[in-house]
């Protein structure tokens, strides 16, 4: 039962002081110390927009246009997040529903105003990578090993946006 302060004093001339109430931690705050700080990066690194729900980041990803999320298994990404900058984006990915697409874009030609690649840099920390006005070349298919290589060539400039919830951390 819900008392008032008036019900609470025995002494009607006396007054009772209620503790102050502390305000709450922001929400992704609450988060980081319920799950971590790498949980909470991969969480917050997720792509929204996807009609799957639930599903965690990838460790290195690039989203071309509206295809992808495309997880990146390997290539010169290190280069890349290490800001080197090599003449190309050089991607292997496990082939998908966005295989076919990737090749076709790869024949074409076609160019892409934003094409971004996102890496986890740290326990707390990611890397967005955008490449403008790039075009997928050279795309080509393994079959013994289930993986796809293509390059991003032609780009006109890059873009390095690093973000991290607290300290960076390695």
């Amino acid at each position: 039962m819900y008392q008032r302060d008036h019900d609470l004093r025995s002494d009607p001339g006396q007054t009772r002081q209620r503790p102050l109430s502390r305000r709450g931690a922001h929400p992704v705050l609450a988060l980081q110390r319920l799950i971590g700080n790498r949980a909470t990066t991969r969480l917050l690194a997720r792509d929204r927009s996807s009609k799957k729900k639930n599903k965690g980041t990838m460790e290195n990803s690039i989203k071309i246009g509206k295809l992808g999320p495309i997880e990146i298994k390997g290539g010169n990404i290190a280069d890349w997040v290490a800001k080197k900058v090599p003449e190309q984006l050089i991607v292997t990915s496990t082939k998908g529903k966005h295989s076919e697409k990737l090749k076709r874009l790869s024949d074409d030609g076609t160019r892409f105003d934003k094409i971004d690649l996102q890496a986890i840099t740290g326990a707390n920390s990611w890397l967005v990578i955008t490449f403008k006005n790039a075009r997928v070349a050279d795309y080509t298919f393994d079959e013994s090993t289930d993986t796809e290589s293509w390059k991003l060539v032609e780009f006109d400039g890059v873009h390095f946006e690093s973000t991290s919830i607290g300290v960076p951390r390695p």
